[in-house]
């Protein structure tokens, strides 16, 4: 059996500051459309459709995506409440300006959608203000070593459960990632930082170390189709 690939710590262009607006547009589409048909909606969907279809309709649901990007999970999760006649209030935050603004103008049919600027490693609300909590590709842009710190963070901000979903590091998720980025999207921040994403991203085992480091007891992670992982701090329907 082959060694892991071992984890880079390169910065990725999306971190960078002064970022080509342009590039940038171009890059939150791509995401949009890989969250949307590939894995990043459809794995938290498919953990929280259950929870929406057993909520009460006369409580509205407070949701916050952490490092929300293009607003595109939020948006997903603004259409399935309403389509079960869920009052929602769904924040996003992110600590990027020109992403915030890109992502105000997707979310601007969605009046229950909130968006925020703030770090993600000290979000500016107190404990238990959100019912679920919520982030996908954001993990592998932590800073090293800081993971535990923001999974402990999403437990206590969220009453009802916290929920990650993140690439996965192998090496055929390395080839797919390159292969699918040079031929399904426009980008060229994409197609640079895709498969990097990759290589900064955890292993399953090490996730379940992650999750254990920051006292989420019982953990649950699990692959999910096709490329990633899935966190869970506590069983959720």
């Amino acid at each position: 059996m082959l060694p892991a690939l071992e984890r880079s710590f390169r910065e990725e262009y999306l971190d960078q500051p002064h970022l080509d607006p342009f590039e940038l547009r171009i890059n939150l589409e791509d995401l949009s459309r890989i969250n949307r048909w590939w894995g990043g909606n459809h794995g938290c969907l498919a953990v929280l459709v259950p929870v929406l279809d057993a909520w009460p309709r006369d409580r509205p649901l407070r949701l916050l995506d952490l490092g929300s990007g293009g607003g595109d999970l939020l948006v997903a999760v603004a259409k399935a409440c309403r389509l079960r006649g869920i009052r929602s209030r769904l924040v996003g935050l992110d600590r990027s300006v020109p992403i915030l603004d890109c992502a105000k103008r997707s979310v601007g049919e969605f009046p229950e959608i909130r968006m925020v600027r703030g770090d993600a490693l000290r979000p500016p609300f107190p404990a238990a203000s959100f019912d679920f909590v919520v982030c996908s590709l954001l993990l592998h842009h932590l800073p090293a070593g800081r993971a535990a710190e923001f999974l402990r963070e999403l437990h206590s901000l969220a009453r009802g459960g916290a929920l990650v979903s993140d690439l996965r590091r192998g090496r055929w998720e390395y080839l797919l990632t390159f292969l699918f980025t040079r031929l399904f999207t426009r980008g060229r921040m994409t197609r640079l930082d895709g498969p990097l994403s990759v290589l900064r991203s955890l292993t399953l085992p090490e996730a379940r170390q992650v999750a254990r480091s920051a006292g989420w007891e019982p953990a649950l992670v699990t692959r999910s189709f096709p490329l990633r992982l899935l966190m869970r701090d506590r069983q959720l329907p």
